[in-house]
């Protein structure tokens, strides 16, 4: 077998399992048992292929044989010690395995106590073992979701190379003060014709960007405010607009924001002056195959010392996630699904629990403090909020159009933040 077959076969085997539902596993019953035979035969031709090992441990979740599923994570995680999918695997399977056991205990015993000669014993052989496979299958499905429907996200992980990935430009900020409104959506819709979401008759999404007021300024680019500042606030509207960085960006579905302005203390001096602070990504990338875009961060270790006070209480300088352009293009259902050296600002109810729905919109507001007010986005998600602990990092984030019955299930849109030196 030649790389080229290899690949190919690879490619369809993927392709199958992205395929499978809960309401497929019946239909392609025959199809799922002849899947093994097809990897056992790529393993013959590359036995430490970490990708080909992965769909192994995969299919035997499907099947629910969970010690080979483990034995195969276990395998993984000798040729690559630090391979998280495999960790969260093996991890998932015991846990599930153990509970399934007690289950099916508590079941047995329970028929045995209660109902030693019930209907259930004279009903034919394959009622019952169907019956079986049905409940098991409700049970993995209310409880154990992420076996059905985790096989898509565990694929986005394991993406390292990007040499068919499309390069997406990136356009710089621009100043919005006192232009009017429809000289805005004029420009908004300028960006997005040539974004990846372009399409006919596009008008700018009234939810969103419908309370804007035109002739008014618009928070600029100031980055930390004076101490004991005593003037007019002008300095607040000075600048490229801040929100131009995500409307001159369509493709940046998930941006980037400070929800907190630092006080310019000298000790941030490097922040205060530096062009990473207008979380602009450095590259964005699309994979048109997986629906994943990629959007790079330049940081400094710097940055990740810096402390400011929120609510009385020190902590690193916080990042939230703005889904401005997601909510414009129809996806207003996220969820963050994998971080590294990523803490939330909320420990409960934040974007890595469960789905959440962005609310951005711009407005006119006073936070800006100068005379008339400023045009804005809003509100705060405390949610959404996060500091880096480290680099590099990384966010991945699940979109979809429509919320999902629940966040195990395969996103409509892909979108990984990767923040580096």
């Amino acid at each position: 077998m030649n790389k080229e077959e290899f690949q190919s076969r690879l490619e369809k085997i993927e392709s199958f399992i992205e395929t499978i539902e809960p309401s497929t596993l019946e239909s392609k019953k025959d199809e799922i048992e002849q899947l093994i035979n097809e990897i056992n035969e790529l393993l013959t031709f590359d036995p430490e292929n970490i990708e080909i090992l992965s769909l192994k441990g995969f299919y035997y979740e499907l099947v629910n044989d969970y010690d080979n599923a483990i034995f195969t994570y276990e395998k993984i995680l000798e040729i690559d010690p630090n391979n998280e999918i495999a960790k969260q695997s093996r991890k998932d399977c015991i846990y599930f395995y153990k509970n399934i056991r007690d289950l099916e205990e508590r079941l047995d015993n329970h028929e045995r106590k209660y109902n030693p000669q019930s209907i259930l014993e004279k009903l034919p052989l394959r009622v019952l073992l169907s019956a079986k496979i049905i409940i098991l299958l409700v049970i993995i499905f209310c409880y154990f979701p992420f076996f059905i429907f985790g096989y898509n996200d565990k694929n986005i992980l394991k993406i390292n190379d990007k040499s068919n990935f499309q390069t997406l430009k990136i356009n710089s900020a621009s100043e919005y003060d006192y232009l009017s409104k429809q000289q805005i959506f004029d420009i908004r819709k300028n960006h997005v014709k040539n974004s990846l979401f372009s399409r006919e008759n596009y008008e700018p999404n009234a939810s969103v960007f419908g309370n804007i007021v035109g002739n008014k300024p618009w928070w600029g680019s100031i980055k930390c405010s004076q101490l004991n500042y005593k003037g007019d606030y002008h300095e607040n509207i000075q600048g490229p607009s801040k929100v131009s960085v995500l409307m001159n960006n369509p493709n940046t579905l998930v941006g980037l924001s400070l929800p907190y302005i630092p006080w310019d203390i000298g000790t941030n001096k490097e922040f205060c002056t530096s062009d990473y602070s207008k979380f602009l990504p450095i590259s964005l990338q699309y994979d048109k195959k997986d629906k994943l875009i990629v959007a790079k961060y330049k940081l400094t270790k710097n940055f990740l010392r810096l402390r400011t006070n929120i609510n009385g209480k020190s902590t690193r300088y916080v990042i939230q996630l703005s889904g401005l352009n997601a909510r414009d293009f129809g996806y207003d259902n996220m969820y963050i699904f994998n971080t590294k050296n990523i803490k939330m600002y909320s420990e409960n109810n934040n974007a890595t629990e469960d789905i959440s729905t962005f609310r951005d919109y711009i407005h006119l507001g006073g936070s800006c403090k100068y005379k008339d007010g400023c045009n804005n986005i809003s509100p705060m998600q405390n949610n959404l909020i996060f500091s880096i602990t480290n680099l590099p990092a990384v966010i991945n984030v699940k979109l979809w159009k429509t919320k999902p019955i629940n966040k195990y299930v395969k996103a409509d849109m892909y979108y990984k933040i990767i923040f580096e030196e």
